[in-house]
């Protein structure tokens, strides 16, 4: 079940003295000099987004629910026969999910009495992301919001490419300034790309986070090179991350590194790139790449530092898990998994 909150910043109550001018049509006659105190947020205010959070976290302890330690965006609450129900709050953007529909729908009303809420049903869309169920399956893309990417830049009937990059490319620093034109072209095109990536497409992230090194000084050779990433998903703008219900995969990982070769920064320091990636019901939940912190001096302290940054994800997991009262247990890796 989803559904929004309609003008969720002005419930939160202030714990502050705040007071603001009568706004325009509201002026008292005869009172023009007087101020008015705010009791609860408005819209512009500094603070109204972590005073909705913190109203939001106290009413949902009301109705039972936890907030997680390894995710704040994430609140649980356990009916009296041991169901769980999940709720997912994005600011105003609320979904509400469980085994049992009928406990889902008795805290979903408790929420919807609580504040004004549009009810959305059957969560179809959430952050520009389609959902749609089928087969004891869920599959999950940005289709819609690609295609609009793809118009923008005028490439819906565009050449394909087989590749997210091609074959062999190494960027380059650009040696002189970039125009203001083309650095605010290309950053437009990089912003959508960076949400596609973090959303439901994991096989751009090595090549949007290459792309995304040159943001503040950009060359044609880094546009076209970024047009050629928007390409690529012109032939696969149908791909979705397939969540399998009846899958007896657990939680499974895999990582590795490059050793030495980016030669996009100044004065070559060859940092190495690593990845890493999670699956859950046999399909990516967790992805990552990027640039190394610190430079390697061989191959096997690459790998080394690859796995401690996974290693970390991999606590985070297990928190997760614990707190939902499904804890992980560790396997032995082997090769680069």
């Amino acid at each position: 079940m989803s559904f929004d909150v309609r003008s969720a910043f002005l419930y939160g109550p202030l714990s502050e003295e705040i007071y603001m001018a009568q706004p325009d049509g509201f002026i008292l006659k005869g009172r023009e000099h007087l101020v008015l105190r705010l009791l609860k947020a408005i819209y512009s205010l500094k603070q109204a987004a972590r005073v909705w959070w913190i109203e939001l976290d106290r009413s949902l302890k009301e109705f039972g629910f936890k907030r997680l330690y390894a995710d704040a965006g994430i609140f649980v609450a356990q009916h009296a026969n041991g169901t769980l129900i999940f709720l997912l709050a994005y600011i105003d953007d609320i979904i509400m999910t469980g085994p049992n529909t009928s406990h889902v729908l008795i805290r979903k009303r408790d929420f919807m009495d609580k504040w004004e809420c549009h009810d959305l049903g059957i969560c179809q869309e959430f952050l520009c992301m389609n959902i749609k169920y089928k087969d004891g399956k869920i599959y999950l893309d940005q289709t819609s919001y690609l295609q609009k990417v793809l118009q923008r830049f005028g490439l819906t009937d565009a050449k394909l490419a087989k590749t997210p990059l091609p074959t062999g490319y190494k960027p380059e620093l650009l040696k002189g300034t970039s125009t203001p034109q083309l650095w605010s072209q290309y950053q437009s095109l990089i912003g959508p790309l960076l949400y596609l990536m973090l959303g439901t497409r994991p096989d751009i992230a090595f090549a949007v986070t290459q792309m995304a090194k040159f943001t503040s000084n950009p060359s044609d050779e880094h546009l076209n090179q970024a047009m050629y990433i928007l390409r690529y998903l012109v032939g696969t703008r149908d791909y979705a991350l397939v969540f399998d219900g009846n899958s007896d995969e657990g939680l499974h990982t895999f990582c590795n590194s490059s050793y030495g070769d980016d030669c996009s920064e100044p004065d070559r320091m060859r940092r190495l790139t690593q990845g890493y990636f999670f699956k859950l019901a046999d399909v990516s939940i967790k992805w990552h790449s990027h640039m190394q912190k610190m430079i390697a001096t061989s191959s096997t302290a690459a790998e080394y530092m690859a796995l401690s940054d996974c290693a970390k994800d991999c606590t985070w997991f297990k928190t997760l898990f614990s707190e939902l009262g499904k804890p992980i247990e560790y396997v032995p890796l082997y090769g680069d998994s």
